[in-house]
């Protein structure tokens, strides 16, 4: 307890004193009369018994403040003592391994907050599905429609509402820019290994049509993930068509 809050704590027991000796001056100013001796007794009296009362109530008060301090600080102890004694280091170590501190019961529990919150983060990140905004969606379409019309097929492992809703967007996006985008359609003839970009398949034994250079292009401008380079496949119906794959995502 600094100076200044034992000062503030005993300031009424102060102010009885001060008022006391006030009083008392101001009687020994008077003029001299036979009673003035017996008055400035009795003021004297009773400006010790205020001054005494005061200060043991002061005290007292004060007895009861730390004692509850102390309750309320022993009572928190016992609470961490009872939690430190609970916690176990690690999953499935034996119950005796408890810690013996509360600085280490802390420790442990920071660390497990910790963790907790790593894996809130990596299931958020799970959860976030696959998108392209309004903007660049228009942006997208605005830089392939220069380039004319093209024949792409859209499709999407079947099952999958994210996969869907994302092979949806590219397919608008295509539509926007005039190009001639069927789908989405749901198709397994290119297996259901998860991946998080587009996959660019075209008909095998031909060479790669202007469709997929251009998308590839557009996909690394605004930034939409893609499977790098082109993959052949039989199931292309002619070597102009581009198929784009959306598979589930990992």
């Amino acid at each position: 307890m600094s100076w200044a809050e034992a000062a503030l704590w005993w300031l009424p027991t102060a102010t009885v004193v001060a008022m006391t000796g006030f009083g008392l001056v101001a009687l020994i100013e008077q003029a001299w009369r036979p009673s003035k001796k017996y008055w400035i007794a009795a003021f004297v009296v009773c400006g010790v018994l205020a001054i005494a009362a005061s200060a043991s109530q002061q005290w007292l008060s004060r007895v009861a403040v730390l004692g509850r301090d102390r309750a309320q600080l022993a009572e928190v102890t016992a609470h961490l003592d009872k939690l430190g004694r609970l916690l176990v280091a690690e999953a499935g170590t034996a119950a005796h391994q408890t810690f013996d501190t509360i600085a280490s019961a802390i420790a442990a529990l920071n660390a497990k907050v910790v963790d907790l919150e790593s894996q809130i983060q990596a299931l958020q990140e799970k959860s976030r599905n696959r998108t392209i905004d309004t903007d660049t969606s228009g942006k997208l379409a605005e830089h392939l429609r220069q380039f004319g019309s093209h024949r792409v097929v859209v499709s999407c492992v079947p099952g999958d509402v994210e996969a869907y809703t994302y092979a949806n967007q590219i397919a608008n996006a295509l539509h926007a820019a005039g190009w001639e985008a069927l789908g989405p359609q749901t198709t397994t003839i290119f297996g259901e290994a998860p991946a998080m970009g587009v996959t660019l398949y075209v008909r095998g034994g031909a060479a790669a049509p202007e469709a997929a250079r251009l998308l590839i292009d557009a996909f690394g401008r605004f930034n939409i993930p893609y499977q790098s380079g082109v993959a052949a496949s039989d199931a292309i119906p002619d070597p102009e068509t581009v198929e784009l794959f959306v598979a589930r995502k990992p």
